[in-house]
């Protein structure tokens, strides 16, 4: 099958990317992987050792300024991804704005990474909960007419009735796998994020240097983002590959997120691949993905801080939740991801060929 994948961005050495385009990569390669003839249109290079091929999208020097960002990202991208010729393409895969999409006249799988709606309720601006407003707005035009949308988790879904379909993001065992002996000698912490927003890594920080450290004054910080603040017991790694995640992951005794809403919250999952006890503010991402807390310490902000103590003091309840998280992450196989993708892709060509011959 020929496939075009509509993704603004994809992972990039030594710049930040999220979650989203670490999923858009890893689809856009297992299918390569399977022999499907994958173009992924992005304003990104090609990843080393893609397998997939990349096409530019339209006005990247639109799209690479502060404001066209801004406009572009669930308004004007929707104008933006029709543009391309997709008259090659047996199906499109589209990880953003996708309202036109169905004039490119293909099967149409549209993902919803998580929902606006719950990006506006946990906006730190007014401008950003409008901005965020209108996105849901689209989000529901979205799944009410284009049948093949699919959500990465059942709270993404319980925001928008009108989805049919839920595939959850799966992680690769291959990478992000448990070898106990890489841990750190001393208390060490690990966080994927921003400094700022939902993500709440400045309050980590906060949580790390007043609460943490003077309990465990050798404890490490191992803060996979954007450069931050120098701070005591803190290093700062931005735009690391999966390998060099994994190996964070697995030095780490605890991986700690605060953030106030994830759609899925993948690195929950890949900390517990590869065998950290998480720590998690409560979020519709943490609660689905740890079981409401049965694979991990769910917590409110207050909470926080006195949680990760509790597990950096106490070697046996560390253990335990790496054990049991090990056990979840195997039921989130990325392998699984792909057959579920490929099964629906497969499903909506047969139904769009039919469609041509009824006519």
């Amino acid at each position: 099958m020929r496939i075009a994948m509509v993704s603004y961005a994809l992972p990039v050495e030594h710049e930040k990317r999220g979650g989203i385009e670490r999923v858009a990569h890893a689809l856009a390669q297992g299918l390569a992987e399977r022999d499907h003839d994958v173009v992924v249109l992005s304003y990104d290079p090609r990843p080393s050792g893609a397998r997939y091929q990349v096409r530019e999208l339209p006005w990247k020097r639109f799209f690479s300024t502060w404001l066209g960002l801004r406009l572009t990202m669930g308004y004007l991208g929707n104008v933006l991804a029709v543009l391309p010729d997709y008259s090659g393409f047996d199906a499109i895969v589209a990880h953003g704005d996708s309202l036109l999409l169905p004039l490119a006249r293909r099967p149409l799988v549209r993902i919803l990474h998580g929902s606006a709606l719950g990006e506006a309720l946990n906006s730190t601006s007014p401008g950003r909960f409008l901005l965020q407003c209108g996105v849901y707005v689209q989000e529901l035009l979205t799944a009410l007419m284009q049948p093949g949308t699919v959500a990465v988790s059942e709270n993404t879904r319980r925001s928008n009735p009108f989805v049919r379909r839920v595939i959850a993001n799966g992680v690769d065992t291959r990478v992000f796998r448990q070898t106990p002996l890489e841990k750190t000698s001393f208390p060490s912490m690990a966080f994927v994020g921003a400094l700022e927003g939902r993500k709440r890594g400045r309050f980590l920080l906060e949580v790390f240097s007043t609460v943490v450290r003077p309990v465990h004054p050798t404890a490490q910080l191992m803060f996979v983002g954007p450069q931050g603040p120098a701070m005591p017991g803190v290093t700062y790694y931005t735009g690391v590959s999966d390998e060099q995640l994994a190996s964070l992951y697995r030095r780490a005794w605890v991986y700690a997120s605060p953030s106030t809403y994830e759609g899925f919250g993948l690195p929950y999952l890949e900390a517990m691949a590869c065998g950290t006890a998480v720590v998690a503010t409560s979020n519709p991402g943490s609660l689905e993905v740890l079981a409401d807390g049965r694979y991990g310490r769910v917590v409110s902000s207050a909470g926080f801080g006195a949680a990760i103590l509790q597990l950096l003091g106490d070697a046996d309840s560390r253990h335990a939740l790496e054990a049991s998280g090990v056990q979840r992450a195997e039921q989130f196989s990325q392998s699984t991801m792909i057959d579920h993708y490929e099964t629906l892709l497969s499903e909506l060509t047969c139904s769009h060929e039919r469609s041509i011959t009824s006519a």
